[in-house]
């Protein structure tokens, strides 16, 4: 017995270890000899009547075994198939399948009879897709077709209770759409458009109709020829990535997970390209099989349900139709069409859908065969204006959750109009922040746009809200949702380059000069508002400007900002958190205010800050005089008067008379909203006093999103941070012991370096997936007239706004505001900064000692040689 385990284990090691595309089938040829080897072995040693023994049962393979996809980390589905009157004593079964489980296969074998097989069907319907890909090994061949009779008899008697149950499984698994895992890490076997998917079909069709393969699917009418290829290409491919996936990890399950990904793309030969890496041409090709398969699955189940019910070619003289058009009407929500009287031309096809999207109907099978035969005539609908007007007639009509609207993509018509989407169809981005592939990102844009304005989104954003409800005509950010993103086809700067596309597309759509500038702006910008409000001071009146100039005019701000929205909360839950923290409304007011009343004048700035000044004044009137407040008001910088509300800066006037009057080493002030907390602190101008409070910060997982550093002309220096609170319930911090740390901290009582060093340890590595890239550091002396801006792109880690300030303060660069922008493992750290005599960084020596201490500590010694 050890023998034949070693030979097996040695078999199975060399299948694992080859990559071809005939693993599979050299690996069910194998395991398929090895029982049949250890059947024969049993009968001889056991020396009964061969024949006779050989009549009592028989060895039945099951499931993937059964449809020759079993791979070599996947349990092993064995069914022993027993006569009524049979010889087989229980432990028997362990000589076959012991041997096979020692050589590392994990073995389900079951046995029973004919009665007992169908008995477990009946209590356990999750048996069944097993049962009916049932394959004969070895025994006796004629019971295994009373089986086969006894599972026909079966299905017949409970064929509607068997077809709703798995119905029913495919749109359980449509629900995995709604997790961000089924999409980071999806499931070959149980993601919408997987394996399960497919045997789904495979199981309907024997149901239905008795068809045991998906070839004779196609004269019973349930698929076409195209879907067939397909389905089997989907099959062979899903299976052979599992074997490998399963492989490399020994897990059993059928999810790719994220770090996997990248070894899968390069065991199956693909290269990295211009702005793509080798595993996003992967995964764009597993994404485009889930949509494929998807497609097929969802047209299958409504051509069985049709088949069954006898859907009939409903005249139009029915009294219950309701007549659209010339050769066109309604039945049972369903549209009809007459072919010998709807002509096919391409605005009558995206009519259709137009008509659908408004009255709520789907498509009778003879509609959707005739689409089918006559998509070809969308490829030379350039042009056409009555195309063009029943297309943004469905824009404005599909409801939210766009199901019409996705059925016109579903069956690639959207892809014959506009060519330029085919190739970022399934493509994705690796990393955890950009969740879905663009095609699907597109489509959930525009859905969840129409939810704002239906209101979904009234509580959590009432001002966009009723922004959006009071946009005339939406239907050209409606437009640029399922566009924006187009330019991802060329890599790198995918705004600019899909804005560079769209005139191409406008023409062939029919838009007017003006229409397509209108798309044009809004691809080529949607991150214009996102990147400058994370990005850049929004006290900065340079940046402002330029927005103002980019944008041009509040109209068009408008549909920005709605694009903006829809962009980042189709994007996943990480980036809809981003919008929140990001002040991306604040910014659009301001940019706005711009637009209507032009740039502020000397005398306007003067003017907003002597309103400022009086509504200061009523604040602290019980605290000093007016000659009193003009002192203060003197040692304020403009940058600080015109980024803070009157309320705050009279907050802070109270605390600096305190600090004034205190022994205290600074006085600080703490406010809570949901998620998030504002710190403000204010002490004597002292070295490192910014490093040294986002490190007891980062000590008390604070999680700083932002920070302002205003120098008083009297030497208090005003830090304002605004962090995320840790944990779900946002009430872990004890902003008593962070006081208490920062005070022994400033008395010389607490070592940084170690506490942040030993914080780090003890937090342990990020539970998000993560692909680690070089740190990038941009020093920017264009964007701002009295700042130098520095950029710093790295790996998120415990610590990281410490220890760039702390490489800061040792060139002696002074930080006057700070942006941190998270995208799950990825920041962008923003600083705008000074040298210590208060002129911007332009000694290029400095610049490189700069980028290359910064290099240094966020990336390791490695990357500088000695």
């Amino acid at each position: 017995m050890q023998n034949i385990s070693e030979s097996l284990r040695k078999q199975r090691e060399q299948v694992m270890a080859d990559g071809s595309d005939e693993v599979l089938s050299r690996h069910n040829s194998l395991l398929e000899i090895a029982v049949i080897s250890l059947y024969n072995r049993l009968v001889n040693r056991l020396g009964q009547d061969t024949e006779q023994f050989r009549a009592s049962g028989a060895v039945v393979a099951l499931g993937a075994f059964g449809r020759g996809l079993n791979s070599p980390n996947e349990t092993v589905p064995i069914l022993f198939l027993k006569a009524d009157n049979h010889p087989w004593q229980e432990n028997w079964l362990d000589e076959i399948t012991l041997p096979i489980e020692e050589a590392g296969w994990v073995v389900d074998a079951w046995q029973g009879t004919i009665d007992e097989v169908v008995e477990r069907v009946r209590d356990d319907f999750g048996f069944f897709p097993a049962l009916l890909e049932a394959r004969y090994i070895s025994g006796n061949r004629h019971l295994v077709d009373q089986l086969d009779k006894a599972v026909d008899a079966l299905i017949e008697d409970r064929q509607t209770e068997y077809l709703d149950c798995i119905y029913r499984s495919v749109k359980t698994r449509e629900e995995r759409l709604d997790l961000p895992d089924a999409w980071l890490e999806p499931d070959l076997d149980r993601n919408p458009g997987g394996l399960s998917d497919i045997t789904a079909i495979r199981a309907g069709c024997r149901v239905a109709a008795n068809i045991r393969n998906l070839e004779d699917a196609i004269f019973g009418g349930y698929l076409v020829r195209q879907e067939v290829d397909l389905l089997l290409h989907a099959e062979k491919t899903y299976a052979r990535l599992l074997s490998l996936a399963r492989n490399i990890t020994g897990d059993s399950s059928g999810i790719i997970r994220f770090d996997e990904q990248e070894i899968l793309a390069d065991k199956l030969g693909y290269a990295q390209r211009a702005g793509f890496l080798a595993v996003e041409s992967f995964m764009q090709v597993v994404f485009q099989l889930f949509h494929g398969v998807s497609c097929i699955s969802q047209e299958f189940w409504e051509r069985l349900h049709e088949i069954r019910t006898g859907e009939r070619d409903i005249d139009e003289r029915d009294p219950e139709a309701v007549v659209l058009g010339d050769g066109l009407y309604a039945h049972t929500g369903k549209i009809f069409l007459h072919t010998d009287r709807y002509s096919p031309t391409a605005g009558h096809v995206v009519r259709l859908f137009r008509i659908a999207a408004e009255h709520g109907f789907g498509f009778a099978n003879v509609t959707r065969q005739w689409i089918d035969h006559h998509r070809n005539v969308l490829d030379t609908a350039s042009g056409d204006a009555v195309v063009k007007e029943e297309l943004l007639g469905l824009l404005r009509a599909d409801v939210a959750e766009i199901p019409v609207i996705r059925r016109f993509y579903n069956r690639g018509l959207l892809t014959s109009l506009i060519p330029e989407l085919s190739p970022v169809h399934g493509l994705v981005q690796h990393d955890a922040f950009h969740l879905y592939p663009v095609h699907e990102h597109h489509l959930r844009s525009l859905s969840e746009l129409k939810k704002l304005i239906r209101g979904d989104y009234a509580h959590e954003e009432p001002e966009l809200t009723h922004l959006a409800q009071t946009i005339d005509d939406p239907v050209w950010v409606f437009l640029a949702c399922l566009l924006h993103d187009i330019g991802k086809s060329s890599g790198k700067g995918h705004a600019l380059n899909g804005g560079e596309m769209i005139p191409t597309i406008a023409r062939r759509l029919g838009l007017h000069p003006e229409e397509s500038d209108r798309v044009q702006f809004l691809v080529a910008q949607h991150l214009l508002l996102m990147d400058s409000a994370s990005l850049r001071d929004l006290a900065d009146e340079e940046m402002l400007a330029q927005c103002a100039l980019i944008v041009g005019n509040p109209e068009l701000l408008d549909l920005l900002v709605l694009l903006t929205f829809a962009d980042m909360a189709a994007t996943g839950p990480k980036a809809y958190g981003k919008w929140k923290d990001t002040p991306v409304l604040l910014l659009y007011k301001s940019v706005r205010h711009l637009l209507e009343k032009g740039e502020p004048s000397p005398r306007a700035i003067a003017e907003k800050i002597e309103q400022v000044r009086a509504r200061v004044r009523h604040e602290v009137a019980d605290l000093m005089n007016e000659q009193e407040l003009d002192a203060y008001f003197s040692q304020l910088v403009p940058r600080y008067l015109l980024s803070m509300p009157p309320r705050a800066i009279a907050r802070h006037l109270r605390m600096g008379r305190h600090l004034q009057t205190s022994r205290d080493l600074f006085v600080w002030e703490v406010s809570r909203a949901d998620a998030m907390a504002e710190i403000t602190l204010m002490s004597w101008d002292r070295s490192e006093l910014l490093s040294r409070a986002a490190g007891i910060l980062t000590l008390h997982d604070l999680n700083i999103m932002g920070a302002h550093v205003f120098t008083m002309n009297n030497g208090i220096v005003l830090l304002n941070f605004q962090c995320r609170l840790p944990g779900k319930d946002h009430g872990g911090v004890d902003f008593d012991r962070v006081r208490d740390d920062m005070e022994r901290l400033l008395e010389g009582k607490m070592a940084l370096d170690y506490r942040i060093a030993q914080h780090a340890a003890r937090c342990g590595t990020m539970a998000t997936p993560v692909r680690p890239t070089p740190s990038r550091i941009l020093i920017d002396n264009e964007s701002s007239a009295e700042y130098t801006i520095l950029e710093v792109y790295t790996v998120d880690r415990v610590g990281l706004l410490y220890t760039i300030s702390r490489t800061l303060f040792e060139l002696q660069i002074r930080i006057y505001v700070a942006k941190i922008t998270t995208k799950v493992d990825q920041v962008a750290d923003v600083f705008y900064i000074r040298t210590s005599r208060g002129e911007k960084v332009m000694d290029r020596e400095q610049m490189e000692e700069l980028k290359r201490a910064l290099c240094f500590w966020l990336d390791g010694p490695e990357t500088w040689p000695a």
